[in-house]
């Protein structure tokens, strides 16, 4: 189940964030939203046939420059750039993106990719309803793809009434790999072919993934609000290519709420 794609990673919980927020004071040391869903979602990467599973969610920034968020826990800086606001930072965390053989019969051969750490680099730049940004991400575990991919990304945010209580978003995004995390999920080699069935495939790096993520808020109070998301992509490149790509369409949803502290 791949929670950082269905939920776009932090972009739902910076659209949350901005709803309703009652005023917080200079001297609070944690600040920020924590709570939980569910998603309905690929299996895997690539995969057609699709999962439930409980997302927790977790948005904090911890003093001046810390934050524990789905990017991890590290550090963050915003500095005012011409109109709008510019945030960099970087965090050690979870990619729990992996590909295991008993998810899926036709796997059986094929190495399985597990989910582990991974450090990621991001930086946006937020002005009025609009949020443009990249992130790198680095794959930490042995167990897991220790390539690089980088996603690419810019959300338009709206809201109706006067109250502030609902607000609307889109975000479209592109997603990047290097020739390590691509044969990771898309490479089979000679051997492995034999193994499981499928043709052999040697993906190069480049575009991996498009798509564009929906979401809509409503705050029932100034420190409950729910939401719901709706990411739809397909795969591009080599890894639409590849015969372990069983769909290229992917479709995932969730639901939830959170809580602000």
């Amino acid at each position: 189940m791949k929670i950082d794609q269905m939920l776009a990673g932090p972009i739902v919980l910076m659209l949350l964030a901005a709803t309703s927020a009652p005023a917080l004071a200079e001297d609070q040391l944690i600040s920020g939203m924590v709570g939980g869903g569910l998603s309905y979602g690929s299996t895997f990467l690539g995969s057609d046939e699709s999962e439930v599973g409980f997302i927790p969610l977790i948005d904090l920034e911890i003093g001046r420059y810390g934050f524990l968020n789905q990017r991890g826990i590290g550090l963050q800086n915003s500095t005012t750039l011409q109109n709008g606001e510019l945030s960099y930072g970087l965090g050690i965390g979870y990619d729990f993106e992996e590909r295991i053989s008993k998810d899926d019969a036709r796997l059986n051969g094929l190495p399985d990719v597990k989910a582990g750490a991974l450090a990621t680099l991001f930086m946006e730049y937020d002005v009025g309803r609009l949020t443009y940004g990249f992130e790198v991400q680095r794959g930490l575990s042995d167990d897991g793809p220790e390539g690089t991919r980088a996603k690419l990304y810019g959300t338009y945010r709206s809201q109706f009434g006067n109250s502030n209580r609902v607000q609307v978003s889109a975000t479209p995004y592109l997603a990047l790999a290097d020739d390590a995390w691509m044969d990771a999920f898309f490479g089979i080699t000679g051997d492995q072919a034999l193994a499981s069935g499928l043709a052999a495939f040697d993906p190069g790096a480049g575009l991996a993934q498009a798509g564009v993520t929906l979401t809509g808020s409503y705050a029932l109070t100034e420190r409950t609000i729910l939401f719901t998301s709706l990411d739809l992509s397909t795969l591009a490149g080599d890894a639409k290519d590849s015969s372990v790509s069983f769909e290229d369409t992917q479709v995932s949803i969730s639901t939830g709420v959170l809580f602000r502290l």
